[in-house]
């Protein structure tokens, strides 16, 4: 017997949809909503031509399902999925965002199931088919233009793969309370991270060195697996040109901050100045060989106090380790 379509709108409370195409809406709106999150993401996708950036992110929490077009980084708060490090990855190479806290459907099955017999990375569809009873719609919308404005149809079909896939974690966390299963779903969970750049790094003009482009590890235990980028000799190739547009106005041209905001998008619409100054700082992250003066990346930092209290870590980081290579000489 043929399964009935899933979809968001048979599930009471019904979450309301909300599709943000702006920058600063969507920040306002993730703060209402309540983890663990569903997640999702779509792209354009053409057989045979280069892979497309990430155009929409889907998070749902019970009550709303947020349709989102300018990617948002929320570190703190678990995200559930299907392939969900490979989702990571992708933001990473498309925005230079480093998600953490990303559970993957089929590990945590695994862990609560003892009937699961499925592997670790199982498609969404299967999971839902299994534990909602219903399937997921395949239709010509999944390959349709995620670039453009979205039609209704799309909507739904965006709300309804984030919205799954909350509903299947919280039915595999009764069947585990059910089954008397100690499932812990932050000890599944992956960390989507850069490995170090090694130790041993060309003096740098400004004789500042940035050895490391880790990312702070999460607070409490170190339960949590992380997953790296390739380690490449060469992760410029992750660098995006908007990152070393900031940091060339930065640096080489010593523009003011609200200079670079302006000439990265517009005068009318500036970009905000966390987000210039997260440019500059993942460029830094990325090519451990550029040069900077570490006072005046401090100073530049320290203009917006949200900035500063995200990144302080990172760069005492850098301070310690520049002193230890000096002291080393």
């Amino acid at each position: 017997e043929a399964l009935p379509l899933y979809t968001y709108k048979d599930y009471d409370p019904k979450p309301c949809v909300v599709y943000i195409r702006n920058e600063d809406e969507a920040n306002d709106f993730i703060q209402l909503l309540k983890g663990p999150l569903g997640f999702d993401m779509e792209w354009c996708f053409v057989r045979g031509r280069m892979e497309r950036r990430t155009a929409l992110v889907q998070f749902s929490d019970e009550k709303m399902i947020l349709l989102v077009q300018e990617v948002i980084e929320s570190p703190d708060v678990l995200k559930i999925g299907a392939n969900i490090a490979g989702d990571g990855k992708k933001l990473y190479r498309d925005f230079g965002i480093l998600p953490k806290s990303l559970l993957e459907l089929g590990a945590l099955a695994q862990k609560a199931d003892n009937n699961f017999k499925q592997r670790k990375i199982c498609a969404l569809a299967k999971t839902v088919a299994l534990y909602e009873k219903k399937t997921l719609s395949k239709g010509p919308v999944r390959s349709s233009n995620w670039e453009a404005e979205l039609s209704e149809e799309q909507k739904e079909y965006a709300a309804s793969d984030a919205h799954c896939a909350l509903m299947v974690y919280k039915r595999l966390m009764k069947l585990a309370d059910l089954e008397k299963r100690i499932v812990i779903p932050k000890e599944l969970s992956t960390d989507i991270t850069l490995p170090p750049v090694p130790p041993t790094l060309p003096d740098r003009t400004d004789n500042v060195s940035t050895a490391s482009i880790s990312t702070a590890s999460t607070s409490g235990t170190d339960v949590s697996s992380t997953t790296a980028l390739p380690n490449d000799s060469d992760f410029r190739q992750f660098t995006s040109p908007q990152w070393l547009r900031a940091y060339n106005l930065w640096h080489h041209s010593q523009r003011p901050l609200h200079e670079i905001c302006a000439r990265l998008r517009s005068p009318e619409n500036p970009l905000k100045d966390s987000t210039v100054i997260s440019y500059v700082i993942r460029a830094l992250q990325a090519d451990a060989t550029l040069p900077y003066s570490m006072p005046r990346l401090k100073e530049l930092v320290q203009l917006e106090a949200g900035s500063w209290q995200r990144h302080k870590g990172w760069i005492r980081q850098q301070e310690n380790q520049a002193a230890s290579h000096h002291g080393d000489a």
